[in-house]
C-alpha cells in the first residue's frame, strides 16, 4: 500500500516510488501460479494533473506454474507497464476511465493492482520450453523425456480414400 497523502502531490508534481509488491497466488482456470518467493520491486509514478491523480506501474518478475503441455513447472518472465486514473471529483455513475479501482481513499493497493496486471500480461499458454512436445494422449508419457510405446493410432476408414491420394501423389 502507498499513502497518498504522504507524497505532498500539488498540480504538476509527479513522485515515484519504489516498494515490494507481495504478488498472491493467482487462480486462472482452476490453476495455481506464483511469483517468486523474493517480492519484486515495482516503480509506482504518481503526478497531480488539475483534475485528479495519473499513476503508472511498472513491474518485471516471474511467473510459475505447470506447463499447459507437459505439466511440469514452468516460469515465464511478466513485464508490466499499467496505467490508471483517478478523477478528484469523479460524478455518480462515472465512467470507468475516471475512477482507480485500486485507490481507496488516500491508500493504493500496489498488490491488487500489480495482481491484476499480471494476469492482463501473462501469455496464453505457459509452456517449460518452446519446443515441448507435451504428453501422449494415450498413455500420458512426457515426450520431452521418454518415448512413447503406443502403438500408432489406426486410420479412421473415412479417411482411407484421402490417405490413398497421398500415398500415390508424385514425390517432387
Amino acid at each position: 500500500m502507498i499513502d497518498i497523502s504522504q507524497l505532498r502531490l500539488e498540480p504538476g508534481v509527479e513522485r515515484s516510488v519504489e516498494v515490494p509488491v507481495a504478488v498472491p497466488q493467482l487462480e486462472l482456470g482452476g490453476v495455481a501460479y506464483h511469483a517468486p518467493a523474493a517480492p519484486p520491486i515495482a516503480r509506482v509514478d504518481i503526478t497531480r494533473v488539475i483534475s485528479g491523480l495519473l499513476m503508472r506501474l511498472r513491474l518485471h518478475t516471474t511467473i510459475s506454474g505447470p506447463c499447459h503441455r507437459c505439466l511440469e513447472e514452468a516460469t515465464v518472465p511478466v513485464s508490466i507497464d499499467a496505467r490508471e486514473y483517478q478523477s478528484d471529483h469523479p460524478a455518480p455513475g462515472a465512467e470507468a476511465e475516471e475512477v482507480c479501482d485500486y485507490l481507496q481513499g488516500d491508500e493504493l493497493d500496489i498488490s491488487t493492482w500489480a495482481a491484476d496486471a499480471i494476469v492482463l500480461s501473462m501469455p496464453h499458454k505457459i509452456l517449460c520450453k518452446e519446443d515441448c512436445e507435451g504428453l501422449c494422449p494415450s498413455c500420458g508419457t512426457n515426450l520431452n523425456t521418454a518415448e512413447c510405446t503406443c502403438p500408432p493410432p489406426e486410420v479412421e476408414s473415412r479417411w482411407s480414400a484421402l490417405q490413398q491420394l497421398v500415398d500415390d501423389a508424385p514425390e517432387g
